[in-house]
């Protein structure tokens, strides 16, 4: 039987936990064969919530194929490393969804006044800079799919301001994904390559979940229309929709998925 994503090549960045694992596991529930990409594989062993499986085990168990790639994709020459070894495993790619990225600064220190040119800049090279490097480089191989779409992955800091001003470097580091995701949409619309992005809220994962009371985030289930608090499968069930036919005239999006939470 015929799934939504049968027959995608994706690539999904930060997979090895969190957000980035979800999306990865329910493309593949959805047909799609998916290359999961992280710093570390195994980047969930040690997290309180998160599983100890690598996500290519889980991808494998459902029928789908799959690589495993470690790199560290703040190094602009690691995109093309990750582009190329699923290109030649799999004759082409369809599908980019950048995840990778977060918080650089400890929540004490990292409002705007005080967090640190150095912390800032390694934000920017974290959510920024690499999922640039990974658009750029996927740009000829999706050229040549017949269903080509990018996600990137920005956040609820990006579209307003959190309480107390915290994750400040956070914060303007994805709201410059947000808007370089409108450019490229209306760059690569003559390819016929789609870009979007999801906006996350309190996602909990298992390090956000850890965080939670140091954070304030375990009370936020109240700013939220729905509420409650997201997981991880929220979001990568959004991401699905993105990359699928059903939103073949959705390009330049980007899509909160937060339960309406509220700022302020």
């Amino acid at each position: 039987m015929s799934t939504p994503l049968s027959g995608l090549r994706a690539v999904v960045t930060g997979a090895g936990r969190g957000i980035g694992r979800a999306t990865a596991i329910t493309l593949a529930e959805q047909g799609a064969d998916v290359a999961v990409v992280d710093v570390d594989l195994h980047s969930g062993r040690d997290i309180p919530g998160e599983a100890d499986d690598p996500t290519t085990e889980a991808i494998a168990a459902l029928g789908s194929r799959t690589i495993g790639i470690e790199a560290d994709l703040t190094l602009e020459a690691s995109a093309s490393t990750v582009i190329d070894e699923v290109v030649s495993a799999w004759g082409g790619l369809d599908v980019l969804v950048n995840v990778a990225g977060g918080a650089i600064t400890p929540f004490e220190g990292s409002q705007a006044s005080v967090t640190s040119p150095t912390d800032i800049r390694r934000a920017l090279d974290v959510n920024l800079m690499s999922a640039i490097y990974l658009c750029q480089a996927a740009v000829p191989a999706l050229s040549h799919s017949p269903s080509p779409s990018i996600v990137n992955t920005t956040s609820l800091s990006a579209q307003g301001v959190l309480p107390g001003g915290s994750y400040a470097g956070y914060a303007l580091s994805k709201a410059a994904l947000a808007h370089y995701t409108r450019y490229l949409a209306e760059d690569l619309g003559r390819l016929n390559i789609r870009v979007n992005a999801v906006s996350p809220g309190y996602i909990m994962t298992g390090r956000v979940r850890a965080n939670s009371t140091a954070t304030g985030y375990a009370d936020k289930a109240t700013d939220s229309a729905l509420n409650r608090l997201g997981e991880p499968e929220d979001v990568a069930g959004t991401v699905a929709f993105l990359v699928s036919p059903q939103a073949s005239y959705i390009t330049g999006h980007i899509l909160a998925v937060d339960g309406m939470t509220r700022l302020a």
